[in-house]
């Protein structure tokens, strides 16, 4: 486990590259992680305090490195496969528990809470129920706000809920949408990094029904 002074912004970007993203849908999700990268690097307390990983997911899940906003280099995703979400949820926890510091009697103020932003456009093909009771399992420091965003009319709502309350949906999902998501994606993890740097624990953020046209809050 790494120590360091600094407390740490852990984002991870949990992503969908099954083979119903061919074409451009996975075209805007790439362009999606270039506009992330770009627009925090011009962000100073991002750049301070952000660490970033992506998992990716279709017939397995591969995580990116977690690594420093300066370091990061977005991936290059490519569709096609199948939908390993428990999978993910797998990797997630493990990098959660083995990447991050947490807040301990000995380490008072370790990283700060995980941001988790999960974006599919289908239903787990693998078994995922355990995964996510893991997840659940996650406490103090180290339990994650999951933000889940459905696109397109397979995605199965009611399985997002039972991960996270923030579950989104964008039914056209369109390229256009898809990268306005990312920049909202982009401003709310700028949003909690300077909310954070005033001394809190946690941030609330703008919902992104408020930022992207058509996306909409399930359940709400």
């Amino acid at each position: 486990m790494p120590s360091s002074g600094l407390r740490r912004l852990p984002v991870y970007l949990l992503l969908d590259c099954s083979g119903s993203m061919m074409g451009d849908p996975i075209v805007a999700v790439n362009e999606g992680l270039g506009l992330i990268y770009s627009l925090l690097m011009r962000e100073p307390r991002a750049v301070e305090t952000v660490y970033l990983s992506v998992i990716r997911f279709a017939d397995a899940a591969e995580q990116e490195d977690f690594t420093a906003l300066v370091d990061f280099v977005p991936p290059a995703l490519t569709a096609g496969g199948r939908t390993a979400m428990g999978s993910a949820f797998h990797v997630l926890v493990e990098s959660i528990q083995n990447d991050l510091n947490a807040t301990t009697d000995t380490t008072k103020k370790g990283d700060y809470r995980p941001l988790v932003y999960l974006l599919t456009d289908g239903q787990p093909t693998d078994v995922w129920q355990p995964e996510v009771a893991k997840i659940k399992a996650l406490s103090g420091s180290q339990r994650p706000t999951i933000i889940a965003l459905g696109c397109g009319d397979d995605a199965d709502p009611a399985m997002l809920r039972q991960v996270t309350d923030e579950v989104y949906l964008m039914r056209d999902a369109t390229p256009e949408q898809i990268k306005a998501y990312f920049k909202w994606i982009t401003g709310s993890i700028a949003g909690v990094s300077k909310a954070l740097a005033g001394g809190g624990e946690t941030a609330d953020m703008v919902a992104p029904t408020a930022a992207v046209s058509g996306v909409i809050k399930y359940g709400g």
